[in-house]
C-alpha cells in the first residue's frame, strides 16, 4: 500500500522538484558567502515547506471513504487543482523571456549575499509551500497518499519520501558543492543561467502537463 502510494504521488513530487528559479537561487547561495551553512538552511526550510502543505491536507476531511476509495470530492478537488494549473501555464507563457534577451532572477532573490540563515530558511519555505505551482502539486501529492487509506506512520513515511523526492533538484547541488568545493563554482554558474533563461518555458511545459493529469484523474474519480 505505502509503495501504491508512492507510486501514485510520484509526478506530483518529480513537479515539485523540477522548479528552475529555487534551484537557481541555491545555486546563487552555494557562489555566496558562508554556502556551507546558507544553502542547508534553504534546503531546510524547502523541505519544511512541502511537509507543512502535506500534514495540512492530510487533515482536511472527506478525501477518502472507509474503504478507501477517493470521494466525489477528492475528484471535483484534483479538477480544481488541475484547472488552476493550465491557468497558470497560459500566465507564465506570456511572461517568458524573448529568444534574443537573457533571463534574469527575480529581483526580490538579488541580496542574497546579505541575507542571513533564518531569512534563508523562510525563503526556502515559502518557495516550496507558497509559490502556487509547487503549492497545487504538494496538495495533489499529499491528497493522494491521504487517499490511499493508510495508518498515520505509514502516512508520514510517504509524505517524508515525497518530500525527499521533491527536494533532489534543490539538494543535489548542495551535496555537490560538500564534494566539489568552490572548484564547482563555473559549472554552477552555467546552469543558473540556463535555468534562468528557460524558466518560462520549462514551467509552462510542466503545468500544463500536470493540470491535464490532475484533471484527467479528477474526471475518473468524479464520473467513477
Amino acid at each position: 500500500m505505502i509503495i501504491e502510494a508512492i507510486g501514485k504521488s510520484l509526478p506530483m513530487a518529480v513537479g515539485v522538484a523540477l522548479s528552475p528559479i529555487p534551484v537557481a537561487v541555491v545555486i546563487m547561495i552555494l557562489m555566496g558567502a558562508q554556502a556551507r551553512t546558507r544553502a542547508p538552511a534553504f534546503l531546510l526550510g524547502w523541505v519544511l515547506g512541502i511537509l507543512t502543505v502535506g500534514f495540512i491536507v492530510f487533515l482536511v476531511p472527506g478525501i477518502d471513504t472507509a474503504r478507501g476509495q477517493p470521494t466525489t470530492l477528492s475528484g471535483l478537488i484534483r479538477i480544481i487543482l488541475g484547472i488552476a494549473l493550465l491557468l497558470l501555464s497560459v500566465r507564465q507563457w506570456r511572461q517568458r523571456t524573448a529568444p534574443d534577451e537573457s533571463g534574469e532572477v527575480p529581483k526580490v532573490f538579488s541580496h542574497l549575499d546579505q541575507t542571513g540563515v533564518i531569512q534563508l530558511s523562510v525563503t526556502g519555505f515559502l518557495l516550496s509551500s507558497i509559490h502556487p505551482k509547487n503549492l497545487i502539486l504538494s496538495a495533489a501529492g499529499a491528497a493522494t497518499i491521504d487517499a490511499s487509506m493508510l495508518d498515520p506512520g505509514a502516512q508520514i513515511i510517504a509524505l517524508l519520501v515525497f518530500s525527499s523526492i521533491a527536494s533532489l533538484t534543490i539538494a543535489i547541488p548542495v551535496a555537490g558543492y560538500f564534494l566539489a568545493g568552490p572548484s564547482a563554482e563555473a559549472m554552477f554558474r552555467v546552469l543558473k543561467d540556463w535555468l534562468v533563461k528557460n524558466n518560462a518555458t520549462m514551467i509552462t511545459v510542466l503545468l500544463f502537463l500536470f493540470g491535464a493529469l490532475l484533471i484527467s484523474r479528477g474526471m475518473t474519480i468524479f464520473t467513477a
